[in-house]
């Protein structure tokens, strides 16, 4: 169970990574305002060029090298690298080159600026993602681990320090350092070897073995991220800033799911499906991570829920505007938590084709429905709510696909999802239900809220405690440990 191990590791790392991550984007959203912050999560959207643009070779490498390594073929696991790594670099020089004379184009000065700064973080992000990648690819996890927490300090420090004294321009910056500094870091343990002219041929065997499952991961977040793209384009980028909240949720949700554990997950599943050539066989490595989910997190929603509209109002009062849609879309973090522990297992199942048609299908309905919603004068709590009907269906298709690879039929998936959403669906009554509760004559504020959130505890145990005796995770993850 090494992947349990490693999981802990860089999901661990990854929490202090995000808990700063979190402080530091709740100070930032101060020292920014609405204004300049919509105009920076607009042009963040440019980033995701690079998710497109590398077509897959990085997932490629990552495909390839495990395997490389295990036959002891070391000079092509090596060439192979090389080859990733210097497409990598040579595409994030294009990009920065062609975001910055994009901007040119803009007329919105803020806007302006902020893509600028993109062009840098965008173009400075491909070679980091190569060296990143390569270490994830040799399952050197403890690498992983400590440059995620170099990364957290640095750029919880820079960012406070840098905005609070120059604005976007400040921000900007303090974006950079962490990925300069963890390239650095990773380069000097990892030595991939960057070149200057490009093994055409090698490129093209990566593209052809990693675009396709590179697409999924893009389709994925392009489906997650379809309310902020919308919004910026029909109500614009201070409607984006007041849905800084909801967005810097999601962020969080996403980043932990594939970073601590889609990530290292996948090497492992990948390892024991060579070894043993069954679905069923690897169906663990994406079943047990979603068991566990559906029964230990609806009740941290929900008292994320309970103690959101306080947290905003004490920290961010500019952000209150965008309060109902933050606590809308928080239980969206279910079902993007749920896909982290299936995205690797497509591989294996060879399942990619049928996730496309998938993404492709839920991309088109949600843009379409986020655009009528946004038209129509509901807002950013309609945005959101449009936002967790779309990631629900997109799970739940992602788990109908697993599970028929598996074998399972229609009649046997049903009750899985079922019971994989009873405890959510029970979190989010009992949200509502306490939340309406008026305890205000007899408890002060504070007390008050540590009441409801008791209540909810109490009354949601029931469910923890009959899964459990059930499925009995929490035991068998606690001995592994």
């Amino acid at each position: 169970m090494k992947h349990i191990r490693d999981i802990r590791n860089v999901a661990s790392s990854f929490v202090v990574n995000l808990t700063a991550g979190s402080l530091r984007a709740v100070l930032v959203m101060r020292f920014l305002g609405p204004s300049l912050l919509g105009a920076w999560k607009s042009a963040l959207l440019l980033d995701s060029i690079g998710d497109w643009a590398r077509l897959g070779v990085s997932r490629g490498a990552n495909l390839q090298i495990p395997i490389l390594d295990a036959q002891s073929n070391t000079q092509e696991s090596e060439l192979t690298a090389s080859a990733a790594g210097t497409y990598n670099l040579l595409l994030g020089i294009i990009l920065c080159a062609g975001i910055f004379c994009a901007s040119f184009f803009v007329r919105n000065p803020d806007l302006r600026l902020a893509m600028r700064l993109m062009a840098l973080v965008t173009g400075l992000n491909q070679p980091y993602y190569a060296v990143r990648d390569l270490a994830n690819a040799r399952r050197r996890f403890d690498l992983r681990t400590k440059e995620t927490l170099l990364r957290a300090a640095i750029d919880l420090g820079t960012a406070i320090v840098l905005t609070k004294l120059f604005g976007l321009a400040g921000y900007g910056t303090a974006s950079l350092l962490p990925i300069l500094i963890g390239a650095i870091y990773l380069q000097r343990h990892v030595r991939l070897a960057f070149r200057m002219r490009p093994d055409i041929t090698r490129i093209k065997a990566l593209i052809a073995r990693g675009f396709p499952y590179s697409l999924t991961e893009t389709g994925f977040e392009l489906v997650r991220r379809l309310d902020v793209l919308v919004m910026a384009i029909v109500l614009g980028p201070v409607w984006v800033g007041y849905y800084g909240v909801a967005f810097l949720l999601m962020d969080f949700a996403a980043v932990l799911a594939q970073k601590g554990m889609a990530e290292v997950l996948s090497p492992h599943l990948l390892s024991e499906f060579g070894r043993t050539g069954s679905f069923s066989q690897v169906a663990s490595f994406y079943e047990t991570p979603a068991r566990l989910f559906c029964y230990v997190l609806p009740p941290m929603l929900g008292v994320g829920a309970l103690l959101l509209p306080g947290s905003v109002r004490l920290v961010l009062p500019q952000y209150l505007r965008g309060v109902p849609a933050a606590e809308i879309t928080l239980w969206a973090v279910f079902f993007v938590a749920v896909h982290g522990t299936m995205s690797s297992f497509f591989v294996a199942a060879q399942k990619i084709p049928a996730v496309l048609r998938l993404y492709a299908i839920v991309a088109t309905a949600g843009a379409t429905a986020q655009y009528l919603v946004m038209k129509s004068g509901f807002g950013l709590a309609g945005a959101a709510w449009t936002t967790l009907v779309t990631m629900a269906v997109l799970s739940s298709g992602e788990m109908f696909l697993a599970r028929r690879a598996c074998g399972h039929c229609m009649g046997e998936t049903i009750p899985f999802l079922s019971s994989l959403y009873f405890p959510l669906l029970a979190a989010a009554i009992l949200r509502i239900l306490v939340g309406s509760l008026s305890l205000g004559a007899w408890l002060p504020g504070p007390l008050e809220l540590l009441a409801k959130i008791a209540i909810l505890l109490v009354f949601y145990s029931p469910v923890l405690f009959a899964y459990e005796s059930k499925f009995t995770i929490l035991r068998a993850i606690y001995q592994t440990i």
